[in-house]
């Protein structure tokens, strides 16, 4: 019963590590909808936003999670 314990919490770290934080999340669909916006043609700011919001997604960290 001890060792599948210690199994368990050994296993949390490599579960968590997939599933992104709520911000993270946010920061990947609003980049995504950017990209989005900028292929029909939106470039006004839209560019500038976007390479904003991803340096804030790689100053957190977000890269390490599966989306």
């Amino acid at each position: 019963m001890k060792t599948g314990f210690i199994l368990l919490l050994l296993a949390l770290p490599l579960a968590a590590k997939q599933q992104p934080t709520a911000e993270c999340l946010w920061l990947h669909q609003r980049i995504e909808a950017l990209d989005q916006a900028i292929a029909k043609g939106d470039h006004l700011k839209t560019e500038e936003e976007r390479e904003r919001w991803k340096a804030e997604f790689h100053k957190k960290g977000c890269e390490a999670y599966d989306y």
